[in-house]
């Protein structure tokens, strides 16, 4: 029996720091701290293999009892039998405890290494939280990561299945896998579940990625159909034109155009310079300006000079003492399937529906044209920079700003062939405004239209 009893450990009175020992190597450390005095338990051994004087905490008094304290002590004494120092064998435990992470705690962590790491766009980082919190985390959340198998994620996997939401399902075994990556990589779980997995399973087999190209007529109807909608007075904004027309003279991505700031721009020198935490692949970007792409920009100068975004959100931000807003990426998805007649599919809706509010408003000009989204838009313009100008497909994957598939390249390879960049990007303008724009009387200022819809 040692010879500590609670009512001796409540009535010791003591000055500074004093061990009072139980005996067999336990001990109460009672120390004075600014709210008082503090009561720890410790035990007191030598190290088995230097003999020196070594004690390891073991819990506060009266949290760990009299009774437990001395429980502790004596499987530590056990393990000293068996030449196993009792403090480092209780670190690996407490190591193991703090690796014991939910699903949910992995998941949260993963991403706020992506968040500091810099090295992936907060959209991105979003669509994963989303997928994770509208189709994982009910069925994996609580899980111990350590814990899962194949099981429970095919189990969650399935479920998406049965929604016929195929796509979804494919990124989701993504989500999964790079998440788990993260947790190996740390030693926060012994392996990787997801990575025996395959979309196929799930009949989720990536999608053959789209080859659509708008040919030049098509292009023609496009940007007719953009200044007929401005002409007949439709609710569609000037601004909103102007931003799919620079899409199409810049070839760029839509986020990079619909949150163009003026800052970016230097107009007189027909360069739009877009920072790299601008871009999807995080490196700098230079787009050199045709004349149309100019003229164009110049004329929103009226409309949304004075504010911080080119192309301004028709909606104010409130926190920001009502300073504008950019306009979001889908509002330019949402104009494209308008005038096709489509649904928003963007929410997830069907493609090739028409849409109930289309007929008791205008009628859709494109209502007769194949499917195409705002990418294809993209790509309708770099296919023609090689199809029509022959500017040689290392420039067109300059002016896309492709990193390079060969990774030899792209450490080597920093050539950036501005003039060849600048001479392709102008003669492209040059052909959108003789046959696409058909002639340039078709290109009015924003002034003008703003000053005729009036």
């Amino acid at each position: 029996m040692g010879k500590l009893t609670d009512t001796k450990i409540r009535n010791a009175k003591v000055t500074g720091d004093t061990l009072l020992a139980d005996g067999g190597g336990l001990a109460l450390r009672v120390y004075p701290k600014r709210s008082g005095t503090a009561k720890t338990w410790v035990f007191r051994y030598l190290h088995p293999a230097t003999g020196k004087q070594t004690r390891v905490s073991l819990g506060d008094y009266p949290a760990l009892s009299l009774a437990d304290a001395r429980e502790k002590a004596g499987k530590m004494k056990l393990e000293l039998r068996n030449k196993i120092d009792p403090k480092r064998a209780q670190a690996a435990k407490r190591q193991e405890n703090a690796e014991a992470l939910d699903m949910q705690q992995i998941f949260e962590m993963w991403l706020e290494h992506l968040r500091i790491g810099g090295t992936v766009t907060e959209k991105w980082i979003d669509r994963h939280s989303d997928r994770w919190r509208l189709h994982l985390k009910s069925r994996l959340g609580e899980l111990l990561a350590r814990d899962v198998n194949r099981g429970h994620l095919a189990g969650a996997l399935d479920a998406m299945t049965r929604k016929d939401i195929k796509e979804e399902t494919r990124k989701a075994l993504t989500t999964l896998n790079l998440m788990l990556d993260y947790a190996v990589n740390r030693h926060l779980v012994e392996q990787n579940p997801a990575r025996l997995l395959k979309p196929k399973d799930f009949a989720a087999s990536a999608a053959r990625s789209r080859d659509r190209a708008l040919a030049l007529g098509e292009l023609r109807k496009v940007w007719g159909a953009l200044d007929q909608a401005l002409d007949s007075g439709s609710r569609l904004s000037p601004v909103t034109v102007a931003a799919l027309k620079v899409l199409v003279l810049t070839g760029a991505r839509r986020e990079e155009v619909a949150r163009m700031e003026w800052a970016e721009l230097d107009l007189d020198e027909g360069v739009w310079t877009l920072p790299e935490m601008r871009t999807k692949n995080r490196r700098g970007h230079t787009v050199y300006l045709s004349a149309l792409a100019v003229e164009i920009l110049r004329g929103l100068s009226p409309l949304s000079g004075n504010g911080f975004y080119v192309f301004e959100s028709s909606r104010k931000n409130r926190d920001a003492h009502d300073h504008s807003q950019s306009m979001h990426p889908d509002t330019l998805s949402r104009t494209i399937y308008r005038l096709r007649g489509d649904e928003d599919n963007s929410k997830g809706k069907s493609k090739g529906k028409k849409a109930v509010a289309q007929a008791d408003s205008e009628p859709a000009p494109l209502a007769e044209m194949e499917h195409f989204t705002v990418h294809d838009l993209r790509r309708s313009a770099a296919t023609a920079w090689g199809e029509y100008l022959k500017t040689p497909p290392h420039i067109i994957e300059r002016m896309l700003n492709h990193l390079p598939e060969d990774k030899l390249v792209a450490t080597y390879q920093r050539a950036v062939y501005a003039d060849e960049q600048r001479t392709a990007w102008e003669a492209w303008g040059a052909l959108v405004e003789q046959q696409i724009a058909r002639e340039p009387g078709n290109v009015v200022s924003m002034t003008a239209r703003k000053a005729k819809r009036a």
